[in-house]
């Protein structure tokens, strides 16, 4: 028997080689109608060979097969092995990449699945509302066939997710799911189906705060996918939604920061302008008190501890002193209502006092400056 380099065909030509050695057996039947398994089938040569069978020649083919099945199977046990112990390498290699190219991570995540994580084809999309977006398409560079249509047609339009049930199911549900060769054709979107042939696929969802935002979809062109692959696409698509969050953390943050460095840039200004002297213009729309003889112009009380005012906190304390409003004080002295309430409360700070009417008693019991 020549073994072959596929489980599959191997278990398929070790079915077809006990049949001539053993007939049709009711098990040996059921076998070849189910699907081949090496480990099944050398169960069973096995036990027809301690059974023994009715000539040396067959008995030793029968060893023969036994062996080989026995060499294949840890073949195959080894090939998987070194698969898995690959994939899980490409797909370290992958979440690196996604951190450093977070901000193109549609294009990292369909190019390392067809290099690093070998897959024929990967597609990826973003889902908005009721509608997904194919934006980023990859072919594995050792894969025949011209699927230059294909990549035309993934453009990032909107398609209605009605018009795709499964990918809609996805979304609802939020879970991967599978389509082998024979379901290919049943409730997909079959314009995206037709260009790209495939012998079955996987979509797998992104999710992000309970929602699907995104779709991965891949296969592999002519071989069937399995649930290893449901699982490492799986945790690729954890990888991704992580990373989406950190990148729309990294931009709220920024946003933000923005924001901050914008009001600091204002305030800057306004203080700037506050501390520019007035002029002529500004003065002659101030509400300046009259100079003439018959005006009683408030005098500056002298007040404990009023040497630890500024200039301006004093002549704020002899506008308060008369009983004049911030909107006053403010039209009085040209300076807006916020400057003055900023004032006020240096003044009771200073002056320890926590009211108006405290300043007013504090004023009513001292004299003035011109000892009156």
């Amino acid at each position: 028997m020549v073994i072959s380099t596929s489980s599959f065909e191997l278990a398929e030509q070790a079915v077809a080689e006990l049949q001539d050695l053993l007939g049709n057996e009711p098990n040996l039947i059921r076998l070849a109608d189910g699907e081949p398994d090496l480990t099944v089938i050398r169960a069973f040569a096995a036990r027809k060979l301690r059974e023994g069978v009715d000539s040396p020649e067959r008995t030793l083919r029968l060893a023969e097969l036994v062996t080989e099945l026995d060499a294949a199977s840890r073949d195959d046990i080894a090939r998987r092995l070194s698969v898995h112990t690959a994939q899980f390498e490409a797909l370290q290699r992958v979440v690196r990449a996604l951190d450093a190219g977070a901000d193109r991570l549609a294009d990292v995540v369909t190019q390392e699945l067809c290099t690093s994580l070998g897959y024929g084809k990967a597609m990826f999309s973003v889902v908005r509302g009721s509608t997904w977006s194919p934006i980023a398409l990859a072919v594995n560079p050792e894969l025949t066939g011209d699927f230059h249509e294909l990549a035309t047609a993934i453009d990032g339009r909107e398609i209605a997710l009605r018009e795709a049930p499964r990918e809609a199911e996805l979304v609802r549900r939020r879970r991967p799911y599978a389509v082998d060769a024979v379901d290919t054709y049943r409730h997909t979107y079959r314009p995206l189906i037709d260009l790209s042939r495939p012998a079955g696929y996987l979509a797998v969802p992104v999710v992000v705060d309970a929602r699907a935002v995104a779709i991965i979809h891949v296969d592999r062109q002519s071989d069937s996918l399995s649930d290893t692959d449901v699982h490492l696409v799986a945790v690729l698509a954890g990888a991704c939604a992580s990373s989406k969050e950190r990148a729309d953390l990294r931009r709220q943050i920024s946003t933000r920061n923005e924001h901050v460095d914008a009001e600091i840039q204002r305030l800057t200004q306004a203080l700037r302008h506050l501390e520019q002297p007035l002029t002529m213009p500004e003065v002659a729309t101030c509400d300046l008190p009259r100079t003439d003889a018959s005006t009683d112009s408030p005098q500056a009380p002298v007040v404990p501890r009023a040497h630890a005012l500024t200039a301006r906190e004093r002549e704020v304390l002899t506008l308060m002193a008369t009983g004049a409003t911030n909107a006053t004080i403010s039209r009085r002295l040209c300076i807006s209502d916020g400057t003055v309430k900023s004032h006020v409360q240096r003044i009771f700070k200073k002056l320890g006092v926590s009211t108006r009417a405290e300043v007013a008693a504090l004023c009513a019991n001292t004299k003035t400056v011109s000892g009156g």
